[in-house]
């Protein structure tokens, strides 16, 4: 016991700097476009029947899912350009890494928001997985979706017990899990800490370039395509990117028409692309799985 509290008290001394002020007004900004665009869904055929409040929480939903897949991308990113070592299996690092940016380099309720939708679309992919009869895929590079929900509430746990109490008893994270979660938190934040720390950009350094490309999209991906480079989610990723990290050559983001739903980063390329597909799989998901879904109440004054 006394190793734990002097491990989480040496990760906790161990600050890293939020993101700048301007990234931070450009995330109102984008919060503030997010809403435009559930406004613009009336004129949607298939979505006239529905509340402006459903309409809100679907654009949220799919919002904060691509937004966790880019940033578990952009991990990817960090790891090849900055050459960092890992110890254990990328794909969970790279969860890690969106986590932590969302916790503690981020670290406001949009933010906040961005995971629990996340942990909420990881639980409707198993729920969805179950109720089409596939049965779990072990050998894949990934966990399973219950798993990274999972990993999300307990590092959420972790930061802040409290804070994040209704969240953990909405998804019925054990009692004895949550007193483990602190010690996974620590981990994962000391580590990442420790390795980014040479590649934070300082505030009179140069921002390294990065390119974002929309490709053209039609039929249903059309509207993903128009909403998406309305509310400029590409943008937001490139300003963080920069803004965040001195990169050892420019980098490109893209989303684009793949033919099925993914997302990667091509390291020969130096490219982080999002297929529209993806924002499409999101939007059914909570469509056909998740309007029944309760995310809890927050005990403090969030927007969840």
């Amino acid at each position: 016991m006394l190793a734990l509290v002097g491990f989480g008290a040496v990760s906790r001394a161990q600050e890293v700097p939020p993101v700048s002020p301007e990234i931070q007004a450009k995330l109102a900004e984008f919060q503030a476009r997010i809403d435009e665009t559930a406004g613009t869904l009336a004129r949607e055929p298939q979505l006239r029947r529905w509340s402006p409040k459903q309409r809100q929480t679907l654009v949220e939903f799919v919002v904060g899912n691509l937004l966790f897949v880019a940033t578990h991308e952009l991990g990817h990113a960090v790891v090849s350009e900055f050459d960092l070592p890992v110890l254990g299996r990328e794909e969970n690092a790279a969860d890690d890494f969106a986590i932590l940016t969302a916790l503690r380099v981020v670290a406001n309720e949009f933010s906040e928001r961005v995971l629990v939708q996340a942990t909420m679309g990881w639980f409707l992919s198993a729920r969805r997985e179950a109720q089409d009869g596939d049965p779990p895929n072990f050998y894949d590079r990934h966990e399973l979706g219950e798993q990274r929900a999972y990993q999300i509430v307990c590092l959420m746990v972790g930061s802040d017990p409290a804070r994040f109490k209704a969240l953990a008893d909405k998804t019925e994270l054990p009692e004895d899990r949550r007193r483990t979660c602190a010690w996974d938190y620590d981990t994962a934040f000391r580590s990442w800490a420790r390795l980014m720390a040479p590649h934070r950009r300082a505030a009179d350094q140069p921002k390294t370039r990065v390119e974002v490309v929309y490709g053209d999209a039609t039929g249903r991906l059309d509207v993903h395509a128009h909403s998406l480079r309305a509310m400029r989610f590409l943008e937001i990723l490139a300003d963080y990117a920069a803004d965040r990290y001195v990169w050892p050559a420019p980098i490109t983001m893209e989303l684009r028409t793949c033919g099925a739903s993914g997302a990667r980063w091509t390291v020969p390329t130096r490219r982080l692309h999002i297929c529209y597909e993806m924002a499409q799989e999101f939007a059914e998901l909570y469509r056909d799985y998740g309007r029944d879904w309760k995310i809890p109440k927050c005990r403090y004054k969030c927007r969840w």
